[in-house]
């Protein structure tokens, strides 16, 4: 089988548009030789952490998502403005990516409508990939902040021009696409075992992962049960100059294990509501405390998902910063994970782009 040559446009909200992308292209060279270009903000050392294969990187904006005042509150009149800055997309932008992208068989965006535009400038198939798309979050914050209404128009097009239309398990706006995937997680690569031994941490000790996402605790004054020294609390995101004690630690995003192998040697995780936690959480059937975004769209279906597929217990964010956490972490840990039901989408995704090579990958 022929290689295949990919650029992918990824959207620069937090980390979890790369990490998606990231377990596809890695399920697909389990398929087939690839060759990668990459259009992100996100920094270099995640993919060489999350893929096994070379790759390209240009590090410029491929859409603007949400200005974020701390990792559960948004800026909505600050995102207005930077979409005011972004869009209609600039010609110079997107013939910038179109130069970069030449040549390849396909351009998978992970909701960058950026990365359409300039496939279709190129004249190269799009793939757009999401579990929700901008236009319809923006949509459900007219109420709080109307001004963002001109941009939904604009995107809802941009995105109408993907060749292809992936939506990926729990998905917030069903419609009409051509794969339907289950949730799209990266690789567990290291057994609980190794992790443990990895941190210094026996088998038998319990283990409870905090994790915010891409901004860390940055905004958060965070408060944890320092009596609790039957579990240990990891604490994703932090900065290397934040120190722990006790039953508390601090990892930065550099630290390792990589953050799907933390997720699978922890006995609960507490996290916010967000796509590629929850995946990872759901693969490695470990209890989830989720934590709600008020306003923030995405979070309902989310829920919705965690509540019938997944053992999941809502924690309340003054929990995090009041010390009152011990309580809540001995009834999360108490819950059993059902079965995974649902197909591996990043297994789905790749066999569906592995199929499509030749005929450039245009639609018949």
């Amino acid at each position: 089988m022929a290689g295949l040559r990919l650029a992918c446009c990824i959207s620069a909200h937090g980390f979890g548009h790369a990490a998606r992308t990231a377990a596809v292209l890695q399920a697909l060279a389990e398929l087939t030789p690839v060759e990668c270009i990459l259009v992100s903000t996100i920094p270099s050392r995640f993919f060489q952490r999350s893929l096994s294969f070379p790759f390209a990187l240009h590090p410029w904006q491929t859409d603007v998502g949400l200005v974020q005042r701390s990792a559960l509150q948004e800026d909505l009149p600050a995102t207005v403005r930077e979409l005011a800055k972004f869009y209609p997309l600039r010609p110079e932008h997107v013939a910038r990516v179109a130069r970069a992208v030449a040549g390849c068989d396909l351009v998978l965006c992970d909701i960058s409508p950026l990365g359409i535009a300039a496939a279709r400038e190129a004249g190269i198939p799009s793939l757009l990939l999401e579990n929700f798309t901008w236009d319809w979050l923006y949509e459900g914050c007219l109420d709080r902040c109307p001004d963002l209404r001109p941009f939904l128009s604009v995107l809802r097009e941009l995105n109408q021009q993907a060749d292809y239309h992936l939506q990926a398990m729990p998905v917030c706006a069903p419609g009409s696409c051509d794969l339907l995937t289950g949730p799209i997680a990266r690789r567990i690569r290291l057994g609980r075992s190794e992790v443990r031994r990895r941190l210094g941490v026996g088998e038998e000790r319990l283990l409870v992962l905090i994790s915010l996402g891409g901004l860390g605790m940055a905004g958060i004054d965070l408060r944890l049960p320092e009596d609790d020294r039957e579990t240990l609390y990891l604490v994703a995101g932090q900065g290397a100059e934040k120190q722990g004690q006790g039953n508390i630690r601090f990892l930065s995003f550099d630290d390792d294990p990589d953050h799907p192998d933390l997720v699978a040697a922890c006995d609960a995780v507490i996290g916010k509501v967000g796509y590629s936690t929850l995946a990872e959480v759901y693969r490695a059937r470990v209890p989830f405390g989720y934590i709600q975004r008020p306003g923030f769209r995405e979070s309902g279906p989310l829920i919705d998902f965690i509540r019938t597929e997944m053992a999941g217990l809502e924690i309340e964010e003054h929990e995090l910063t009041d010390g009152g956490l011990a309580t809540r972490v001995l009834e999360l840990l108490a819950l059993s994970p059902p079965p995974c039901r649902l197909a591996d989408g990043a297994d789905q995704c790749a066999a569906f782009i592995a199929s499509r090579q030749t005929g450039k990958m245009r639609k018949p």
